[in-house]
């Protein structure tokens, strides 16, 4: 069910279960993922607060004001949109929109800003691919992302990624190059 809370722990390596290890300041904790609803509330946190590093403030959604307006609106929200949180804390968002004609869904997520290239990529990628399948199962799951994003494009090869085709998009007053992937499990 979509709308349940849901705690998925996961590893670095494929089909285990286990916890990752997150270093919050002066405490290491376990770091376990818990899914439910997206709000209107949290979505305006995360696009209003959520601030990226260059080349990665590419992705701060006031960045650009359709992508803005889609993630505050929820008559534009897709069919599942969650919020991920661990101890609490929010720390990253779920998208899955299924593709029209299709047996497919196309996934978007983001993770707070403090927490990337941290080396939680792969556990965060992965808990999450766990939610879908197991709330959207038997599609295919692809996703899209900025082709100058080496980072994420490493992480999701390593948690099943493959390219499929590149393409431009219109985003952020410009025109982009990016790469569409599937996972292949």
């Amino acid at each position: 069910m979509i709308g349940s809370r849901e705690v998925w722990c996961c590893s670095g390596e494929k089909g285990m279960e286990s916890s990752s290890v997150l270093d919050w300041g002066s405490e290491t904790r376990v770091l376990e993922f818990s899914y439910s609803v997206m709000t209107l509330g949290v979505a305006l946190e995360i696009a209003d607060g959520w601030k990226y590093p260059p080349p990665y403030d590419f992705y701060d959604l006031t960045a650009d004001p359709d992508d803005y307006d889609e993630f505050v609106t929820p008559e534009r929200w897709p069919d599942a949109f969650v919020q991920v949180r661990s101890g609490g804390e929010l720390v990253g968002f779920l998208s899955a929109e299924p593709v029209v004609g299709e047996s497919a869904v196309e996934i978007g997520l983001g993770m707070r800003p403090d927490l990337t290239g941290g080396g939680l990529g792969v556990s965060f990628v992965r808990s999450n691919l766990a939610w879908v399948e197991r709330n959207l199962p038997g599609r295919e799951i692809r996703l899209s992302v900025a082709c100058f994003n080496e980072r994420a494009i490493a992480v999701y090869r390593r948690c099943g990624f493959r390219s499929v085709r590149l393409y431009k998009q219109a985003t952020n007053g410009g025109f982009y190059d990016f790469v569409e992937m599937k996972y292949e499990p």
